[in-house]
């Protein structure tokens, strides 16, 4: 009896230290992901140099609010069955909500359906559209930015920073096709 008790102490303290190390592993992650988006909020000097669209302050000038022109077929051969999205497919629903599709191949292959829902549109000022919104795809949320070139053109996206970097993680740069 007494060994099985000992035998259970040992095993309460070890599952306390796997515990221990859970939480000291999640704090790490969870260090390593501010620190990314500090590297990207720093960027490399002033958005007008850098290129970067910012959440929560636009351009001057910009008017919040301006209609966001995401709608549509955007597309990155290079994506193509990389572990990424090749073709996105926005379609804006009444609530002012976007239905969002990706495809792993641009000519198809397995389908994600989701909803992106902006908080905030603006026009920067070299007039590139951008949006500040959050993505809800699979049971999942998260924030993204976007901006789409003045000529309409591109699309970047990148998602968990408070500025685009083309440099940084979890950026993705689509065109029309």
């Amino acid at each position: 009896m007494k060994q099985l008790l000992i035998k259970l102490i040992l095993v309460l303290g070890f599952l306390t230290l796997l515990a221990s190390c859970s939480s000291l592993i999640e704090s790490a992650v969870e260090g390593v992901v501010a620190t990314e988006t500090e590297e990207a909020i720093a960027g490399s000097g002033s958005e007008a140099e850098s290129g970067q669209a910012e959440a929560g302050e636009p351009a001057t000038g910009a008017e919040a609010g301006e209609a966001h022109r995401i709608a549509g077929t955007w597309i990155n051969p290079e994506y193509n069955d990389e572990g990424r999205s090749a073709r996105l497919v926005y379609s804006l629903n009444a609530d002012g909500t976007y239905t969002y599709l990706s495809f792993d191949r641009i000519e198809g292959g397995e389908v994600y359906e989701g909803t992106v829902k902006y908080l905030k549109t603006w026009v920067d000022e070299e007039g590139r559209s951008c949006g500040q919104c959050v993505v809800t795809l699979g049971g999942m949320s998260w924030e993204t930015l976007d901006r789409i070139a003045a000529d309409g053109s591109t699309l970047e996206v990148q998602s968990g920073v408070r500025k685009i970097n083309p440099k940084g993680p979890r950026y993705s740069i689509y065109y029309r096709p």
